[in-house]
């Protein structure tokens, strides 16, 4: 059975550990290297802060960054996507990471992505005058969102 996934905008502060693994030195980083430079050169670093009792990731001195993680049932971060309001009609995913479970089958780990991406583009959605995400990862041209 598979390992239930959950969302929230904090991570408890003892989850700090297994956040910096999971956004500083996950093992996958080598496969998105080059999107990874161009979102520190472009955006800056992240950082791990402490904000009202929890942790919350920033990057550079960008006012407005958002991040999602995606948790299980015990709390523990299985991935995180940062995201920011670029302009009025776009959002920019600056960076996402998904915990390399050793063991585990690819299938929970694109489970993880592909609901992180969902919460994005939901709160893209529920924001007005966005309508495109842009995942600076890839050279690709901005998802748009429809309906």
């Amino acid at each position: 059975m598979s390992e239930s996934i959950g969302i929230t905008c904090k991570l408890a502060i003892e989850q700090k550990p297994a956040l910096e693994r999971l956004l500083f030195f996950n093992v996958n980083q080598h496969r998105v290297r080059c999107g990874i430079e161009q979102s520190i050169a472009r955006y800056g670093t992240p950082e791990i802060h402490e904000q009202d009792g929890g942790l919350r990731v920033r990057v550079g001195a960008i006012e407005g960054v958002q991040t999602l993680f995606a948790i299980s049932a015990t709390g523990r971060p299985m991935g995180v996507a940062v995201f920011m309001r670029s302009d009025h009609e776009r959002f920019v995913v600056l960076h996402l990471g998904v915990e390399p479970v050793p063991g585990e089958v690819v299938e929970t780990n694109t489970r993880v992505l592909l609901k992180l991406l969902h919460e994005v583009r939901r709160a893209a959605r529920r924001t007005r005058g966005v309508d495109r995400i842009e995942l600076v990862y890839k050279d690709r041209p901005p998802v748009r969102l429809h309906g």
